[in-house]
């Protein structure tokens, strides 16, 4: 009977051991969205249940976000000390699939609840991709081993620069309406880099990137129904503004 009565005392406390450090820290949010025109910060908080500082180590695990946004001023990840850029692609390497890992402390305090920012910041302003896209990032305890991924969620809404009335004086659009394909052809000077097609509640459906002066639009996934079509320069401004119909 002792022996059984001590087993049992001392896997209670192994669980309890277990339990304890699975509260090693806490994020109230796992899933953080941003939307904005240029820039933006997205945080949740990190808090210390132990008694101990807290040894954070993370790394960018994956991501879909487009080349331009994945330039050291555009990306950057803020642990509650510093922010850091993607600088050589320490953060996310697109020609390896994979980032560093990076090493973050969080204090205790005398009520052992410590709570620290962590979070994104974008700089969008240079970079002419729009659309919604994401990263992801998994933070680790060094000692306890608790694991969780967060989840941050980037919308780049177009600014709203002024059209300029110079490229919508050269601009053709054919045929319109249209079933399958839709050619646009615009003025060279106007520096057209991507042409994005929204519905008429402003949802985007495709964005194309350009080269040239001219872009052959494939349409045959969309819905019938009344589209606009937007054209935007380098610096990721609307050009020009134009409706069609897809039959």
């Amino acid at each position: 009977m002792n022996r059984i009565f001590i087993f049992l005392l001392g896997l209670g406390m192994m669980c309890g051991a277990v339990d304890g450090w699975s509260q090693a820290y806490t994020t109230p949010k796992d899933t953080i969205t941003l939307s904005f025109a240029k820039s933006s910060t997205g945080n949740t908080t990190i808090s210390n249940k132990t008694a101990n500082n807290l040894r954070i180590y993370w790394r960018v695990i994956n991501t879909d976000f487009p080349s331009d946004w994945l330039t050291g001023p555009a990306f950057g990840i803020c642990d509650n000390y510093t922010c850091l850029g993607n600088i050589g692609n320490t953060l996310w390497d697109a020609s390896l699939g994979k980032g560093d890992t990076m090493k973050s402390i969080y204090y205790s305090n005398s009520v052992q609840d410590s709570a620290g920012s962590f979070g994104l910041s974008m700089d969008l302003s240079n970079a002419p991709s729009i659309g919604t896209h994401w990263v992801k990032v998994n933070i680790i305890d060094s000692a306890s081993g608790l694991s969780k991924d967060i989840t941050f969620i980037v919308n780049k809404l177009v600014n709203s620069t002024p059209v300029i009335t110079r490229a919508s004086d050269n601009i053709a659009m054919y045929p319109n309406p249209a079933t399958s394909d839709l050619n646009v052809v615009f003025d060279a000077t106007a520096d057209v880099k991507n042409i994005a097609v929204y519905n008429i509640i402003g949802k985007v459906m495709s964005v194309y990137k350009v080269t040239g002066n001219s872009a052959n639009l494939n349409i045959e996934n969309i819905p019938s129904g009344i589209y606009f079509v937007k054209l935007y320069n380098g610096s990721g401004n609307a050009v020009v503004t134009r409706k069609f119909t897809k039959q």
